[in-house]
């Protein structure tokens, strides 16, 4: 989906409107990434499990009573570091799927600042609860109060801000010029 696409559907739809949209299909990708990620790595485990098995299985008709014994307690020695190694892939995989839709919320003034708010985030190793960190806020809450120039303003749409100095100097007939400049009449002092 694409914000071109969604205007060309709606074409007054408003910014904040539109941003939404594209922050829930984007949680919705992320989402379905994960699962597919989890998926293959759980497919690619068992595959590789079940042609060791095979090639085990196969190596048995040559075996002895006692060699079959020991490569039976081989076999389940294997399988349980196998099984534990795929656990721990598919907990790293979930963790860092829940830190990205984590941090997908937060504003950032740069990459490097994202980057490592990632890292000190990752590195944590916050619990987590059905895909959610627990502990986010307080951790991004300390975050904040540490390195505050990492995060952009909530309200930072880009609108520039304009001020009037309170000197009151100038060059003469400068009002003039910038009052020509916007088609506006000037004053005669």
């Amino acid at each position: 989906m694409k914000r071109e696409e969604i205007k060309t559907l709606i074409p007054e739809i408003t910014k904040e409107a539109l941003d939404a949209i594209m922050d829930m299909n984007g949680k919705d990708i992320e989402a379905a990434k994960a699962n597919i990620t989890a998926l293959t790595t759980e497919r690619d485990g068992l595959k590789a499990q079940l042609a060791d098995a095979n090639t085990a299985i196969q190596s048995y008709k040559d075996m002895d009573i006692e060699g079959v014994k020991q490569s039976v307690k081989d076999w389940e020695t294997k399988y349980n570091t196998d099984t534990q190694k795929l656990k721990d892939d598919l907990a790293a995989a979930n963790y860092g799927f829940a830190v990205e839709r984590a941090v997908s919320g937060l504003k950032f003034t740069s990459e490097s600042a994202k980057k490592a708010f990632v890292a000190d985030l990752t590195g944590k190793k916050l619990p987590v609860q059905e895909g959610k960190l627990l502990g986010l806020e307080d951790f991004t809450k300390t975050y904040r109060e540490t390195d505050p120039g990492a995060f952009a303003p909530a309200d930072d749409d880009k609108t520039p801000i304009f001020s009037r100095g309170g000197g009151g100097g100038g060059t003469p007939g400068s009002n003039d010029a910038l009052r020509a400049a916007f088609g506006l009449t000037t004053k005669k002092e």
